[in-house]
């Protein structure tokens, strides 16, 4: 009889343990940070910013890495007075976290940084992002704790400029770190270069190994097997670009995989041939319609690649998929993905319209051949449709909106009293505006007004249209495109 009680009561405490752990809400892990009590305008100090203040000191120093356009058309990446491509700074966060911080306040966080220009067609903007090195005295990284994101020693300061909401990339970043395992930490700041004011930016997390980034095994120097981080990107980009299956068979077209991790220290010819080796014999499967079924899922997490392109097409971030596209294994784990950069994304990529209307992912490197089969388009399907019930619903993407704006709006006031003037369009050139010129907004509330827009349309494209996606998966298309 007492052995009887032991047991139901073992049963009924295991299933309130369930309970409650499918009970939790995964999204209450992701800090929102126009909703933490840290980073609330304070009501008895209105000379402050309740943003973090980041201030860089450059002594002196020309920061590298702008493009200069030459008179014949072409562009060169400038270095610094000394020839190289990054200089060395002091690197100051103020962080106070009760609602009010002036630059002149006492540093939560001091180290020395090498930094430079970052970006792609960002490098041409006025207003300029920079990656961030933290190092010690000696050179070695000096990993720090950044407005309470994890320690780490790698970080980008993006200065939102093309996208005249100020939002898109903490806005995308967030609702993308509600869905996946893992998206980079943002939180927005005020810069400041040499005593000088250069307007509101985000600083992010990058796509690296770490407590709190991405969590895969270090590296063992004693094994050329290895876990690793590559990214897509444009051909040339890269410092250590894989000659993979797709790149010699010339299905990557203009992109190309770098390894991102391991880092220069610890990349062995061996561990690059290793991950070499990995991604083409996923990529062999990708394209042997009659092998990838059955194998594939050993060495992918659909779930995961199913969200990444959920998250990036109702955005429309037409980059994704062969460009700012990462990809990551655990030692002899499943190949997983993480989003970066939703700069363009929302109908804001500079060289054209991409509206509400189709899909974008399709063209994707892996993702074409994914949609092949109908097991994966069904799970994005259902996926989806679970996602618009919660972070991808019209209301909660509006809402998120209106209250980034409205708790970002004093420090929006004093950036654009230094960046104000693109909202003129007698200033238009091809590098600082979207092209065509009537596509650009001429006030800040304008912008707002295109974004929301745009999720509204968007969203109700895609529940009319998502089941469409099954076309690609139809027998008779991929028949005809294997006997071209």
């Amino acid at each position: 009889m007492k052995s009887k009680i032991i047991y139901i009561l073992t049963i009924v405490c295991v299933l309130i343990a369930s309970v409650t752990f499918y009970s939790i809400d995964i999204s209450s892990q992701r800090i929102h940070q126009h909703l933490d009590e840290r980073w609330q305008p304070s009501e008895d100090d209105d000379t402050a910013t309740h943003l973090p203040i980041v201030s860089i000191q450059t002594n002196g120093q020309k920061i590298p890495g702008s493009r200069i356009i030459q008179e014949d058309g072409t562009a060169y990446t400038e270095l610094s007075d000394s020839m190289s491509e990054s200089i060395i700074t002091d690197f100051t966060l103020i962080d106070g976290q009760n609602g009010k911080n002036h630059i002149s306040d006492e540093a939560s966080v001091k180290s020395l940084a090498d930094i430079h220009i970052r970006g792609n067609s960002s490098r041409y903007f006025d207003k300029k992002s920079y990656s961030i090195h933290l190092i010690d005295e000696d050179g070695k990284e000096n990993p720090q704790s950044l407005a309470g994101m994890s320690a780490h020693d790698e970080w980008v300061l993006h200065g939102p400029f093309l996208d005249r909401s100020y939002i898109r990339n903490y806005l995308c970043m967030n609702i993308a770190g509600e869905i996946m395992e893992y998206a980079p930490n943002v939180r927005f700041c005020e810069l400041w270069i040499d005593g000088e004011y250069q307007g509101l930016y985000l600083l992010m997390e990058t796509i690296s190994r770490g407590e709190g980034r991405i969590e895969i095994n270090k590296t063992n120097d004693n094994s050329y097997v290895t876990s690793f981080i590559v990214r897509w990107d444009r051909i040339g980009k890269g410092d250590h670009e894989l000659n993979n299956f797709t790149y010699y068979t010339y299905e990557s077209d203009q992109s190309a995989l770098d390894i991102r991790y391991p880092g220069n220290n610890t990349l062995t010819a061996e561990k690059e041939e290793y991950i070499s080796q990995q991604i083409s014999q996923v990529e062999k499967m990708l394209y042997s319609m009659s092998l990838w079924e059955e194998n594939l899922s050993n060495y992918l997490d659909l779930e995961s690649f199913a969200e990444y392109f959920i998250i990036n097409e109702f955005f429309r971030n037409i980059d994704a998929g062969q460009f700012s596209t990462f990809l990551y294994s655990d030692v002899r784990g499943k190949i997983k993905t993480a989003v970066w950069d939703f700069n363009n994304c929302c109908d804001n990529n500079a060289d054209g319209i991409n509206n509400e209307i189709g899909f974008s992912m399709q063209n994707g490197i892996w993702f074409s051949q994914l949609l092949k089969n109908r097991s994966f388009v069904a799970l994005v399907v259902e996926k989806y449709h679970q996602l618009r019930e919660g972070p991808l619903s019209t209301d909660y993407i509006l809402n998120y909106i209106d209250e980034t704006d409205a708790w970002l709006k004093e420090a929006i006031i004093r950036n654009d009293e230094v960046w104000g003037y693109v909202y003129d369009l007698e200033n238009y050139d091809i590098y600082n505006y979207l092209s065509p010129v009537e596509r650009n907004m001429e006030s800040h509330e304008e912008a707002i007004e295109q974004l929301k827009h745009f999720i509204e349309e968007r969203g109700q494209w895609l529940d009319e249209h998502i089941e469409s996606l099954y076309q690609y998966c139809s027998e008779s298309k991929n028949a005809n495109e294997m006997l071209r």
